[in-house]
């Protein structure tokens, strides 16, 4: 409840509402807050009780942001259509990415989002701020539809991130999700003396790999 005050107080309800969301277990949409706590507490759930039951625009926590993450370059092309949390921060996307694709994460990355970068905050990328505490749908916000994902920084595997739309989200669906594909996965430690191929991808083991990686979320 601090975290949801502080974030009332710094950048308004919506984020508010996140923070409660994310500490919930089921991850469920939040019924009306009740007032507890010292006077200055109640005051900011009653605030975010009021602003629940009051007219709005959609809430974060029940939208879904549609993402096609395109491998830059790839002959024939390589892409995936994933639903994300619109909550959900560079981070996640990260790791999402990671499954996506069959990287086996060994290496660093690094998101740019115009001109700022972001990564691992333990990976001390000079002047990168951390991906966790970036939202998704703050880093495509604005106009700004396309961000950038480069993964294994001397390989330089670079992927292209474009906000399709935004949804509402399913209740009876698990995210992240991949709903389209198109090529194999690519072979990571490619080699010019004995080229391979990309192999299949599999909707379905992705899937399942996704959802197990929501539930650790």
């Amino acid at each position: 409840m601090e975290a949801a005050a502080a974030a009332l107080a710094d950048k308004g309800p919506d984020e508010a509402l996140s923070r409660v969301w994310e500490s919930m277990p089921e991850r469920a949409p939040t019924p009306g807050l009740r007032p507890c706590g010292p006077p200055a507490t109640r005051t900011r759930g009653q605030s975010l009780g009021r602003w629940r039951s009051s007219p709005r625009p959609a809430r974060s926590i029940d939208q879904v942001a549609e993402l096609k993450v395109s491998l830059a370059g790839a002959r024939p092309p390589i892409w995936r259509r994933v639903g994300l949390p619109a909550t959900a921060t560079l981070a996640d996307l990260h790791e999402t990415i990671q499954v996506l694709f069959s990287w086996d994460g060994d290496h660093l990355h690094v998101f740019a989002v115009g001109k700022k970068q972001y990564g691992d905050p333990f990976a001390d990328l000079e002047g990168a701020g951390d991906d966790g505490e970036v939202r998704v749908q703050d880093a495509l916000a604005r106009g700004a539809r396309k961000i950038t994902y480069t993964y294994d920084v001397g390989a330089c595997w670079e992927h292209e991130i474009t906000l399709e739309k935004t949804l509402e989200r399913d209740p009876g669906r698990d995210y992240p999700v991949c709903v389209e594909f198109k090529g194999g996965s690519p072979v990571e430690y490619w080699s010019e003396d004995q080229p391979e191929e990309p192999r299949p991808f599999s909707l379905a083991t992705v899937n399942r790999r996704l959802h197990a990686l929501g539930e650790e979320g």
